[in-house]
Formats: C-alpha cells, structure tokens, sequence
C-alpha cells in the first residue's frame, strides 16, 4: 500500500514537472506541442473512460426459488423487461430451486439480493428493498377428518408443506399450543408428496404459507377431491395476536369468509391466522 501511494506521488511529480516546463518555455516549441498534445490525449482517455464507467449498468444478481417456479420465471421476465428499457441497474437471476436455497446463497454473500420470506434462513444483515406479497398461514383438514380446532389436533399429524421453509412457523405454533405435549407430529412435504400423504392418510392436516391469491387458492382447492359431500375445513390459530407479540415475523390475520371457497363458504366465517408481517426488523420479505 505504502509503494503504491508513493508511485502514485512521483507521478503526480513528473505531470507537474512536464506542465511546469510546458508553461516555463525552458523546452524547445516542437517538444512542448508533442507534450501538449499528448496530454491532450491522456485527457480525452480518462474523460473517455469515465463516461463509460458511470453510463455502463450495474450488475447485480439475485436469488430466487419457489416451489412451482413462478418467482425465478417472474424475476427473469424483470431482468429482461430492464435490460430492454436499458436500465441503469440490470439483474442477472440465479434459480436456487426453493427460497430456503436462495436464502441460503444470500447469507453466504454468493448473491446481492434475494427474493425471499424474512422468516427463511439467516436474514440479520439485510434489508427489505421492495415486498412483493405476504403470506398468509393456513392449516387445512382434508375431507372426512373431524377437527375443528387446535385442541382436536392432539395426537395428530400435520403436514408442513415446503418443509424446511416453514419451520419458524412450526415452532411458533409448538410453543404457544404446547404441542410436545399433546404429542402432535409434523412431517415436512414437498407439493409431489401431499396426493400420497393425504390418501394414506399420514396427515391429518396440511400448514400451508401462501399468498392469498386466485392462483394459489385454485392450487390449495385442486389438492382435494370434490365428492360434492364434504369439503376441506380451515382451523383457526385464535392465539394468532398472543403469537404475534413475541416474534417478530408474523401478525394476527382474520382471512374473510369465504376466501378459500365461495359456495359451501370456506372459511364459513372470518376465521383468524397469522400473517407474515409487512416489515420485520433488518429483513427483506416478499
């Protein structure tokens, strides 16, 4: 560092000795010309360089993952949109497979930004640049089981759909219904795994975090047969604001009636749940 910083003042000497020399008349005119013009040229290079080096568009890459592959396929229609409109910053999108990957990318300073749940891996150092949506925590019982409520959960098994992703929510729900204890069992799955686990009847319920939008509802709808008999139940987290108040991810929800399923309504009234919430502490969250 110390030989840099003195090349660096011999030749800021030598520039001054040259132009000293220029101005002083000591050197014949045709090596002033010759001097003047090259440092005419060395001016229009550094003028040259710097232009392209404040106009040239900043790179940044970001991770994205999700179960059905919407978000990479969404980030990357962005990326093009922005290259096409010659943005100044341009995205380069990584396709980590599932949020917790790309979370995972992000903590490790492999990538700049990451779409991700603020609730999903080591997020302390971030910060949220833009929310894209809030998911809203469901736990769902499939046709024919009789649960209605938390307590009917005891001695049940529930399956966690994402898996690894929702596991903040797990223990949330553990600590403040007390689930060891009423011996109530969770088994992560993956969206291949739930048409199984549901007919071998290895769940009696699904935790699902999911926007509350057309999409995603049909999706939530479509994994239960209609035998226009019975239909699927939503089971209030009524300790939503209790849990709310100690983690700082998550708020109390009431999902309207009917938001699942107009005709029987599902839920048959405004049932309350949790919500992630719009803004955690140094989190980004979609």
């Amino acid at each position: 560092m110390q030989r840099e910083h003195s090349q660096q003042i011999a030749i800021g000497a030598a520039l001054l000795a040259v132009v000293a020399a220029i101005t002083s008349g000591r050197l014949p005119r045709w090596m002033r010309t010759t001097l003047v013009v090259i440092l005419l040229a060395l001016a229009a290079g550094a003028g040259l360089f710097a232009y392209r080096y404040v106009t040239n568009p900043l790179t940044l890459t970001v991770a994205a993952g999700s179960l059905d592959g919407d978000v990479p396929r969404f980030m990357a229609a962005l990326a093009s949109r922005m290259s096409s409109s010659d943005a100044g910053v341009r995205l380069k999108v990584v396709d980590k497979g599932t949020a917790w990957e790309a979370a995972k990318a992000f903590s490790a300073g492999d990538v700049d930004l990451a779409v991700v749940r603020a609730d999903v891996g080591d997020l302390s150092a971030a910060q949220t640049v833009v929310v894209v949506t809030r998911g809203v925590v469901l736990i769902v019982v499939p046709p024919g089981i009789s649960i209605s409520d938390m307590d009917d959960l005891k001695g049940n098994t529930i399956g966690v759909v994402g898996g690894v992703m929702n596991h903040k929510v797990v223990e949330a729900l553990k600590q403040e219904y007390d689930f060891e204890r009423a011996k109530v069992q969770f088994k992560d799955l993956n969206l291949g795994d739930i048409p199984q686990a549901l007919k071998s009847k290895q769940v009696s319920a699904l935790l699902v975090v999911m926007p509350i939008s057309e999409k995603y509802l049909a999706m939530l709808r479509n994994l239960f047969p209609r035998n226009g008999k019975s239909n699927p139940t939503l089971v209030p987290i009524e300790s939503a604001g209790a849990i709310a108040a100690v983690t700082r991810y998550y708020e109390s929800y009431d999902l309207p009636k009917g938001t699942v399923q107009g005709s029987p309504a599902i839920p048959d009234d405004d049932l309350t749940t949790l919500q992630k919430k719009l803004s955690p502490t140094r989190s980004s969250a979609p």
